[in-house]
């Protein structure tokens, strides 16, 4: 075996390389046979990814926290579903494995006034559900029609004239499909529907967390990033996600310290400062009411 590594930042976050021009959507084919010990070790990214098993069985792992963990043996023809920031990893169970993963940016049905309001009424929903993935098998009946759908984007030619048309068709219909998925789950009702100008605050202000989280940020400064107030800025979060701005935050930053306790060997001081908090107490305060259990020992149970 080969020695390949996926390409990730020091947070496990994985980089992917667009294609320039067309339909932006990364396409990759791994044989895990070109990495060490067949595996690809945890990571995630803020994409969302779907998936489809060539050659051979893996096992895959999805977590957020310990006590829910996911595990699931996967095998030729069998595709999946990762949602945007899950981290997690896959391992052959024996040689010879293949997957074939494509990545769509949350943004893909946003940066275009041609899908309205699908990113609200659909998008958002599965962004900020708490399902970390789906698995399709190969031999239920009832998920035969998605992973067909998986198949065709597969066998498309990213060199044929049509495949950013036929690409964007089939995109739309496996969304469609995953957000029926995502509707048959209890306790995911789907998120109140905002006019377009909240819509894009709401994103701008989303933006401004994700890219400013280690630093001491206020509900005054997210208003800002959107050119509003503090008040509208409430408004936004409670409409949209049913958190306000600092408790988003915090579940931000949460997630992002949790990508380090399991990837690296840092401290809890030096996590907690990377991450925004400036107590470490208040940090294991926080993250034993999200995640049921002390950071030490979050570490100790993912490993």
């Amino acid at each position: 075996m080969c020695c390949r590594k996926i390409e990730m930042d020091d947070t496990r976050q994985q980089r992917f390389g667009y294609p320039e021009g067309g339909l932006p959507v990364p396409r990759i084919c791994n044989a895990l046979n070109d990495f060490s010990n067949g595996t690809v070790e945890c990571h995630w990214h803020p994409e969302f990814q779907f998936g489809l098993v060539l050659k051979g069985e893996l096992e895959y792992l999805l977590y957020r926290n310990p006590a829910s963990k996911i595990k699931r043996s996967l095998t030729a023809g069998d595709g999946f579903f990762i949602n945007s920031r899950v981290l997690h990893s896959y391992s052959q169970l024996r040689n010879g494995a293949e997957i074939f993963i494509f990545s769509i940016a949350p943004s893909f049905f946003s940066a275009s006034t041609v899908f309205g309001n699908i990113y609200q009424k659909t998008v958002l929903p599965v962004l900020h559900s708490p399902v970390f993935g789906f698995f399709f098998d190969h031999n239920k009946e009832r998920h035969q029609a998605f992973l067909e759908l998986l198949h065709g984007f597969y066998k498309l030619d990213p060199k044929s004239a049509d495949y950013e048309l036929h690409g964007l068709e089939l995109i739309c219909r496996i969304w469609r499909t995953l957000f029926h998925e995502l509707s048959l789950l209890k306790g995911t009702p789907p998120l109140k529907r905002l006019s377009p100008a909240r819509e894009y605050r709401m994103k701008q202000m989303l933006d401004f967390i994700h890219n400013h989280y280690p630093e001491p940020v206020t509900v005054e400064m997210n208003a800002r990033s959107a050119s509003t107030n503090k008040r509208e800025c409430f408004r936004c979060f409670r409409s949209s996600i049913s958190q306000t701005p600092i408790e988003y935050l915090n579940r931000y930053r949460l997630s992002v310290a949790a990508y380090l306790l399991i990837s690296t060997t840092q401290n809890l001081a030096s996590i907690c400062e990377q991450c925004g908090f400036n107590n470490v107490s208040y940090f294991g305060k926080l993250f034993r009411q999200n995640y049921g259990t002390s950071p030490s020992h979050y570490r100790i149970m993912a490993r």
